[in-house]
């Protein structure tokens, strides 16, 4: 039951920044391989703020989210937006290149060595009969899923998000239409950065943050992605928490080495039976 606790914790943060990579990919329709390393900036946002400043942790995570989302707009004016309308190659390697200057920038600034932020919840230990789990674990889920909630209004509700669910159906209609593309994809770029540093704050009191940490968290979050259904939210969510799951029994039943292969064996059987993913629709030429 641990082990289930400890992967739907998991799934929550696969979940959050795999959301980020599906609305920047159904919307911008630009595969993001720099997403994780937002990620990574969100812990070590927590870490100046909450144990270097001593800003209290509601506050240090509000505040790594909203400087992660401003790091997500001059992302997408400088790196996203010059290749928008080039090839996916020339794509890919300009975030690919964005990535690998960021960990390194990481790197200079805070050092190789993996750093933590212990928090009370973190230590505060909960306990369920037999079941010991901290309450940080608690907060993850439940922040994950208003998070999720909030994101669906914000999408169907408002206008913003309805000219995001236009661009992600016609970008060139939308245009033709006088809607701001540029606007649109910025606040696209703001959320999902904001989303990946909100799991970033909420799981470096658990884990580690080191500058390696997103380049990896970008191919679990791509993986969720895929086996979701590429541009399915409901589907990337869903297929994070199996992934996030089906890695923590591994690891702790089978193997705590080789849990990471599981995640991405059981996204290549998932692919082979359906290779639309899970929820994504077979399309017809």
């Amino acid at each position: 039951m641990l082990h289930l606790i400890n992967g739907v914790t998991l799934g929550a943060m696969y979940a959050l920044v795999a959301l980020g990579l599906s609305l920047v990919f159904g919307v911008v329709r630009l595969v993001n391989f720099a997403h994780g390393e937002l990620f990574m900036l969100g812990g070590y946002a927590l870490i100046f703020l909450y144990i270097d400043h001593h800003v209290p942790y509601t506050i240090a995570v509000l505040l790594a989210m909203v400087g992660v989302a401003a790091v997500g707009l001059l992302f997408e004016r400088l790196v996203v937006r010059p290749v928008l309308d080039r090839s996916w190659r020339v794509q890919l390697i300009a975030t690919m290149a964005a990535s690998m200057i960021m960990s390194n920038a990481a790197i200079h600034i805070w050092g190789s060595i993996a750093r933590s932020a212990p928090t009370e919840l973190s230590k505060t230990i909960l306990h369920m009969g037999a079941i010991s789990i901290a309450q940080q674990r608690l907060l993850v889920l439940v922040v994950a899923l208003a998070s999720f909630a909030f994101l669906a209004v914000f999408v169907k509700y408002t206008k913003v998000g309805t000219a995001m669910r236009a661009m992600s159906q016609n970008r060139e209609a939308c245009s033709v239409y006088g809607i701001d593309i540029n606007r649109v994809s910025q606040v696209t770029f703001a959320i999902g950065s904001g989303l990946a540093a909100l799991a970033g704050a909420l799981i470096t009191p658990l884990y580690n943050v080191s500058p390696a940490t997103g380049s990896f968290l970008t191919l679990k979050a791509f993986a969720a992605v895929v086996m979701g259904g590429l541009g399915q939210t409901t589907g990337v969510i869903y297929a994070a928490f199996i992934l996030g799951i089906v890695e923590a029994l591994f690891g702790g039943y089978v193997s705590f080495a080789y849990r990471d292969a599981a995640a991405f064996i059981v996204m290549i059987l998932v692919l082979l039976l359906r290779p639309q993913g899970l929820f994504g629709s077979r399309v017809g030429i």
